[in-house]
């Protein structure tokens, strides 16, 4: 009987010892790991140097009845025409287009003469690179590749250095210069290749 007596207060103790224990483990939730967010990849916005035009840029036909000719300009550019011609324009870059009587067809010789010192008289800061005779859609040109300096900065007066592509070209008496300028290291090799293989004579 005593022996009994002594095994149940055993017992007893047991799970007075157990049961606080047991309870403790069901009521204490385990540490929860900070949940971890992944940032999602983003993509930057297509930039483009001052003075390129984007390879997405849209061009239309513009057609002068005076000068007798048509050419894709790119589209959205603002418009200055002139008695002689027309110019294009968006920031730094410009496409410009002027006619003038000619008897002879243009040659190296006579646009190095004529047009490119004209030039050199208005702006001394024109450097010539290239000076060639090509053959375009509309015809055979004179392509005179030189950089320039820019207009001055209203603000600060400073000029920028411009690169130009200047062709000219002869038909029926008739001569038309197109040049292409914009800031020196852009990229419109593309842009301005479409500009002057578009031209078509009247």
């Amino acid at each position: 009987m005593k022996n009994m007596r002594s095994a149940r207060h055993m017992a007893l103790s047991l799970a007075a010892f157990l049961i606080p224990s047991v309870l403790a483990a069901k009521t204490t939730a385990p540490p929860t790991a900070p949940a971890q967010t992944t940032a999602s990849p983003q993509t930057a916005p297509e930039t483009h140097p001052l003075g390129d035009i984007p390879d997405s840029q849209a061009f239309v036909r513009f057609t002068s009845a005076a000068g007798g000719y048509s050419l894709e300009v790119p589209e959205g550019w603002s418009r200055r025409t002139s008695v002689s011609g027309v110019t294009f324009t968006s920031k730094l870059n410009q496409v410009d287009v002027q006619t003038v009587r000619g008897s002879a067809a243009p040659t190296v010789a006579s646009v190095r003469s004529g047009v490119l010192a004209t030039l050199g008289r208005a702006n001394p800061g024109v450097k010539v690179t290239v000076l060639k005779a090509v053959r375009l859609p509309a015809g055979p040109a004179v392509l005179a590749r030189f950089t320039s300096a820019g207009a001055a900065n209203e603000v600060t007066g400073r000029r920028e250095t411009l690169e130009n592509d200047l062709y000219v070209f002869g038909k029926g008496g008739r001569q038309l210069v197109l040049r292409l300028s914009a800031p020196f290291g852009s990229d419109n090799v593309d842009a301005w290749n479409t500009v002057a293989r578009s031209l078509v004579w009247k």
